[in-house]
């Protein structure tokens, strides 16, 4: 009995994708001035490869059911991918949250909470604030 190419890549690039959700949920990127870090552009980039990876494993999984005589996964792929689809979704918001907030405290030429009002940046720079007296830098 012949093996299931597809339904083994639809596995696979599923697992990838959850590997890659983890890794985007690291923080890699300093705050100035204190000593925490956030999630920045690498994580974001990281949480655009899951979402692509999950959908390469739903693509393939879908092309892996129409080989019934084969052998090999063929709805898990599919199913482990929506999930990595969906979380990643998630992960890509969370992370484009964080690197937003992390470009305003970096002093980031261009970023969207740099051009607010100075009103409604006033709770940001007091968290700041907070955080710089609470963690400095080392």
């Amino acid at each position: 009995m012949k093996k299931n190419v597809k339904g083994f890549i639809s596995l696979f690039s599923a697992l990838a994708a959850f590997v890659c959700i983890i890794i985007a949920f690291i923080p890699t990127a300093p705050i100035a001035g204190t000593s925490l870090s956030l999630m920045g552009g690498m994580n974001l980039a990281f949480a655009g490869v899951g979402v692509l990876l999950g959908l390469v494993a739903l693509i393939t999984g879908i092309m892996s059911l129409r080989h019934h005589d084969q052998k090999g996964p063929r709805k898990a792929g599919m199913i482990i991918g929506i999930f990595a689809i969906v979380i990643s979704l998630i992960a890509c918001g969370v992370t484009a949250i964080s690197k937003t907030f992390v470009d305003y405290a970096n002093n980031e030429p261009g970023n969207a909470l740099s051009q607010m009002d100075q009103s409604s940046r006033q709770a940001m720079d007091d968290a700041l604030k907070q955080l710089r007296t609470q963690y400095p830098a080392k």
